[in-house]
């Protein structure tokens, strides 16, 4: 169970975030123009002033996002219904690479995820069966998803379809000061700016003084459905914890918590995968039978 788990949290991950920022985007192309403060996903119409709140945030977060080729995150998955908890190793090479390594207390690895090019490959080593599935119709429709979800897992805030927080892409969001008295300075940052009740889809971040999320929230209202993804982070000296909550329509469907250590960085990629005679290739839906 415990990488049919994993699969599905990645999986899940990703697709939540295409898909709800996929709705933003489909709402501002059905605009001719843009109105009011409301800015456009995919071409943003700026207003160029970076002073204020905005300025002092930006000055404080941006020196703490280093540049970086490769990165590990090691830690445990907390599920309710896993009796135990697996360890995981994610290997990431900037914006093309994502490898999660799952293992298992006296049996050593026992699943991996690989994200590389425009495949996703997943391998269930207990029972010698993996699935490899496409995924350049999701990256046609959002590039850099990958670097986005690389930065997500670093606690780095992300303006969705146009990458880690910058100067360049500042815009995207309302900057408000939210620091309790007499604490460090703590900020809130909503897309799009100029956020009304009336918007279909909309997120936000709370960061602290280290430009790192304390939470994440992305919302969309569908003709179907009312979405929310949360992902909430606790922060300490050797790492972080990241919780990761699904609700559709006010019920939640979903609750993970990922125990990472601080991150290294400028390490070696991981073994490269030997499938060798003795798998079998399945579907995503046999794969996660095969549990």
């Amino acid at each position: 169970m415990q990488n049919s788990n994993i699969f599905k949290l990645f999986l899940f991950l990703t697709l939540t975030i295409v898909s709800l920022s996929a709705c933003g985007t489909k709402k501002s192309q059905q605009q001719d123009t843009v109105t009011g403060n409301h800015i456009n996903a995919i071409d943003p119409t700026r207003s160029g002033a970076i002073d204020g709140v905005r300025l002092e945030a930006l000055e404080a977060i941006l020196p703490n996002y280093t540049d970086w080729e490769t990165a590990e995150l090691s830690g445990k998955l907390r599920l309710k219904k896993l009796p135990i908890s697996p360890t995981l190793k994610i290997f990431m090479k900037k914006g093309e690479e994502i490898s999660i390594s799952v293992r298992a207390s006296l049996l050593g690895e026992v699943g991996r995820i690989d994200v590389a090019g425009d495949t996703v490959t997943a391998v269930n080593k207990m029972k010698h069966v993996y699935c490899s599935e496409s995924i350049s119709g999701i990256k046609y429709d959002y590039p850099c998803i990958i670097a986005d979800i690389q930065s997500l897992l670093l606690a780095r805030v992300v303006a969705l379809k146009a990458g880690e927080l910058t100067t360049g892409n500042s815009d995207f969001f309302d900057f408000e000061e939210i620091s309790p008295e007499n604490a460090e300075k703590q900020w809130s940052l909503t897309f799009p700016r100029g956020h009304s009740e009336e918007d279909e889809f909309f997120y936000s971040y709370k960061v602290n003084a280290l430009g790192l999320i304390d939470r994440m929230l992305i919302e969309a209202s569908t003709a179907d459905h009312e979405l929310a993804l949360s992902l909430n982070y606790e922060h300490a000296e050797n790492g972080f914890d990241m919780n990761v909550v699904f609700n559709q329509d006010l019920k939640q469907k979903f609750d993970a918590e990922i125990e990472f250590n601080a991150p290294r960085w400028d390490v070696k990629s991981p073994s490269p995968l030997n499938l060798n005679s003795r798998y079998t290739r399945v579907g995503i839906k046999q794969f996660i039978k095969s549990f």
